[in-house]
């Protein structure tokens, strides 16, 4: 019903958008994320690396959570990475990196999402076209890439870490380039795809194997993203803590 809808009010120059709402720097609170990650902070993490930082959605909850930790974001999309910079403009615990991650440095063209936490390295797969179709519409851009190994120094690392990574189904490539990293920290958020949303992508049971490789084991999961039209699950957020 939706698509004929659509379909109808296309032929008179109008069109049916889903509204991502976009974030809104300073709309979360300190209460409600220490109430959502009270868990989290009993860590004590001294630094966290943001992997897919986008607009600063991750970094900022952890800035609330953990006022003194030192964060190191990566955001390879220019609009979203000057967002970044803006909102964390006087945080002198924070540093990001326009640059994207992955297994050999380089030049690579990203699908620019017109939903950009959507973007990714990888082309759209069937699933994700036709669960989000309000989020399909990308435009190339090249980027920089690099290996998470060359441009962190793991002797500089403040100590316990926490890395998240979150890369659109290329979640496998950046492990490969950062395993030096990677086994520095004491926790990783990843995310999690269940079917392929983006094509060639590894999914569930691999990237819990590489990260197995690396030390760690899976403890659960934060967010679940789930189909609209069916309610399947599609991702998770995996934990993952060294053994």
């Amino acid at each position: 019903m939706k698509e004929l809808i659509r379909k109808f009010l296309q032929r008179f120059g109008y069109d049916i958008v889903k509204y991502n709402r976009p974030f809104v720097p300073g709309e979360i609170s300190r209460e409600s994320v220490e109430q959502e990650l009270k868990w989290l902070k009993a860590y004590q993490f001294a630094a966290v690396v943001d992997i897919g930082a986008n607009d600063g959605q991750f970094s900022e909850k952890m800035r609330l959570l953990l006022p003194d930790a030192f964060i190191y974001a990566f955001e390879p999309i220019p609009q979203s990475f000057q967002q970044l910079q803006q909102h964390f403009r006087n945080d002198n615990k924070f540093k990001a990196f326009n640059v994207a991650l992955g297994e050999t440095a380089g030049e690579l063209q990203l699908f620019q999402n017109e939903y950009t936490p959507s973007s990714s390295l990888l082309p759209m797969a069937d699933a994700h076209i036709s669960n989000f179709d309000t989020a399909v519409k990308t435009q190339q851009i090249s980027v920089k890439i690099e290996q998470l190994d060359a441009v962190l120094d793991t002797a500089a690392l403040q100590q316990p870490l926490l890395v998240k990574i979150d890369v659109q189904g290329y979640e496998d490539k950046v492990i490969n380039g950062g395993g030096h990293v990677l086994k520095q920290a004491t926790m990783i958020i990843c995310e999690l795809s269940f079917v392929e949303l983006y094509k060639g992508q590894l999914l569930f049971a691999d990237i819990v194997e590489k990260l197995k490789q690396l030390g760690f084991r899976y403890a659960g999961s934060l967010e679940q993203l789930r189909s609209p039209e069916t309610n399947q699950v599609l991702q998770a957020d995996g934990i993952f803590v060294r053994q």
